[in-house]
Order: structure tokens, then sequence, then C-alpha cells
């Protein structure tokens, strides 16, 4: 069993791309890891940014923030491996 990014995806000519999609969709998984510690963090933190709307913490914001570009970043990978899946399907051999 295979635990990384697009483990079943497979091609002979985009290899670079598939290798670049598995290792963002890693880094996507690992920042929003970071948005969810900063998160809990945030809740957990003594000292709330104060603005008009109330009190935030700053964590809270930084978490928002990473998890909007880890969400991004994700959706970036998926599109890098359908493009690959889909030359893999079209340029496949195997009839």
């Amino acid at each position: 069993m295979k635990f990384y990014p697009y483990s079943t995806i497979e091609s002979e000519n985009l290899k670079p791309l598939l290798i670049s999609a598995r290792v963002l969709g890693f880094i996507s998984y690992l920042l929003f890891v970071l948005a969810l510690l900063f998160a809990i963090y945030g809740i957990v933190s003594p000292t709330p940014l104060r603005n008009g709307l109330g009190s935030i913490s700053i964590f809270s914001l930084y978490s928002a923030f990473i998890g909007i570009s880890s969400i991004l970043l994700l959706a970036f990978s998926g599109l890098c491996a359908a493009v690959v899946s889909c030359e893999n399907k079209f340029t496949s051999t195997d009839k």
C-alpha cells in the first residue's frame, strides 16, 4: 500500500509533471496540518488582536490564510494529476 498522493496514476511521457503533482499534494497536506495547528493555538492563545469586530487571534488569521492556500494548492496538484491521467489514457497502447 502506497501512502503518497496520486499513487495509482502512471505516465511514460509526463513523469516530471506527475512528480510535481505528488510533491505539491504532499506540501498541501502539510500546510493543512499547519493550518489546523495554528487554529488550535489561536483558540487557546491569550493574546487577541483587537479590531472593530471584536477580538481575534493573529494565529487564527494565519490559519485561515494557510488553510485557503493549502486547498488551492491541492486543487492545482489535482489538476496536474488529471492532465497526466488523461495523457496516459489517450496514449496507452493497451487496447
